[in-house]
């Protein structure tokens, strides 16, 4: 054998995975979706438009909507959390980032459905944050804090926090310091530096961090559904319940494709808008 076959031999491996994991049930899931539903079965082989015809029906378009504010929010809010912290932990001596760092890690090992039991008993009336806050003397009339949005976006920090910083942790780690101690040894105050020197420098990073949350909280099942209320779903419960509960297949699968659709879009238009950033800076 040439050995100058190796490489694409070995490139096959996963290119064949990918066939078989993504694209062939991403393909199968687009097919179905124009299909009929069966009442007696899943579905049954057609080629009709009503299933996507019904995402334009005030009950789906107004899910679908809440689910990007939802996953955007929390994107945004993760960012902004994780990267100061980030930010100040490569800055610790080594022993206390070593603390950080797999504290960090340890979280990532946690399943949503534990993080999501872990919000709900804080969040409970009769044994979490309201008891004690009762307890105390600091909430006269306590009552469950969940469900709600905000016990939802909360969920979605934790999810995401972890993530999020170790994603900055590399570059953050190895960043040219030369800069902002020109900066701070001129006076310049360290808030004004983070803004005007560390901020712009990782602009990309931050984005590509926004983007790659955006797209992890349109998927998350867990914590709507158990920290958020019925008005607070995203489309992800909203297609578990048709294709699983209503036995409505091909209306999830329209409605997966037009959730595939929009965040392609969003994040096609922040890489566009990142490259003409970089392209005019």
């Amino acid at each position: 054998m040439k050995r100058s076959l190796v490489p694409y031999l070995i490139g096959l491996f996963p290119l064949a995975m990918m066939v078989v994991f993504f694209l062939a049930p991403l393909a199968f899931m687009i097919v179905v979706s124009f299909y009929e539903r069966d009442p007696l079965g899943f579905y049954k082989v057609s080629f009709v438009w009503d299933n996507y015809a019904k995402f334009f029906s005030s009950f789906y378009y107004t899910i679908s909507m809440r689910s990007l504010w939802s996953a955007s929010l929390g994107a945004l809010v993760v960012v902004l959390l994780a990267f100061p912290a980030m930010y100040i932990i490569v800055d610790m001596h080594r022993r206390w980032q070593l603390f950080w760092v797999i504290l960090l890690l340890s979280l990532m090992c946690l399943s949503e459905v534990i993080i999501g039991f872990a919000w709900l008993i804080l969040f409970s009336e009769s044994s979490g944050i309201p008891k004690f806050l009762g307890w105390v003397g600091l909430w006269e009339n306590p009552r469950s804090l969940s469900p709600s949005f905000g016990a939802m976006l909360i969920g979605f920090i934790t999810l995401g926090f972890s993530l999020v910083a170790l994603m900055f942790y590399p570059q953050m780690a190895q960043r040219d310091r030369s800069i902002e101690e020109a900066a701070l040894t001129l006076g310049t105050p360290p808030a004004r530096v983070f803004y005007k020197v560390v901020l712009p420098n990782f602009t990309p990073a931050i984005v590509s961090s926004v983007a790659t949350m955006f797209v992890y909280f349109l998927g998350v099942f867990v914590m709507p559904t158990m920290l958020g209320r019925p008005q607070d779903w995203n489309m992800t419960v909203i297609i578990t319940d048709k294709a699983v509960g209503d036995a409505n297949m091909p209306l999830g699968a329209a409605l997966s494709v037009i959730m595939l659709l929009f965040t392609l879009l969003i994040i096609g238009g922040l890489m566009l808008a990142s490259r003409k950033r970089e392209a005019s800076s």
